[in-house]
């Protein structure tokens, strides 16, 4: 399996994906076709989201088994950017393979790359698996609410 740079041909795979992800979390959003944002954010100049999948390949019409989207924010008190982990999203026969591990590999070279010295994400507080595997990276837990709890990963 191969994790790469989500590419043009990846948006209706990488949408069935976000509907998996979606389902999950229990949330709902909009049925609309968000191929228009989605060209403009991860391909436009500059771009405004960053998106890497894992990708199966082989010949298969399908191939796509997870997908990781990031942007950048800035400190407003310090200016200082950071890495904001938007999603991360593996189908559940693709967990438990170091694909995780491996997704978060390239988004730590991805942010110090760019002169990051954090990433931060959220997750449902019910996430216990995922909570478990954060902790494992050397994450840790910058707030917890009833819903959501808040991470940060230093990279220093």
């Amino acid at each position: 399996m191969e994790i790469r740079v989500v590419r043009p041909g990846d948006l209706s795979q990488l949408r069935k994906l976000c509907d998996e992800h979606i389902a999950l979390e229990g949330v709902t959003i909009a049925d609309q076709d968000l191929s228009p944002y989605w060209n403009s954010a991860f391909f436009g100049t500059p771009a405004q989201l960053f998106g890497w999948v894992c990708d199966e390949g082989g010949s298969r019409h399908e191939t796509l088994r997870g997908y990781m989207t990031a942007s950048i924010r800035l400190w407003t008190w310090s200016a200082n950017p950071h890495l904001y982990l938007d999603c991360i999203y593996l189908q559940p026969k693709t967990r438990r393979s170091g694909m995780g591990r491996a997704m978060f590999g390239v988004l730590t070279e991805f942010a110090r790359g760019k002169g990051y010295e954090e990433i931060q994400w959220r997750t449902l507080s019910s996430n216990k698996a995922g909570i478990a595997f954060y902790h494992s990276l050397g994450a840790v837990p910058v707030t917890d609410t009833m819903r959501w709890s808040e991470w940060s990963l230093r990279l220093d």
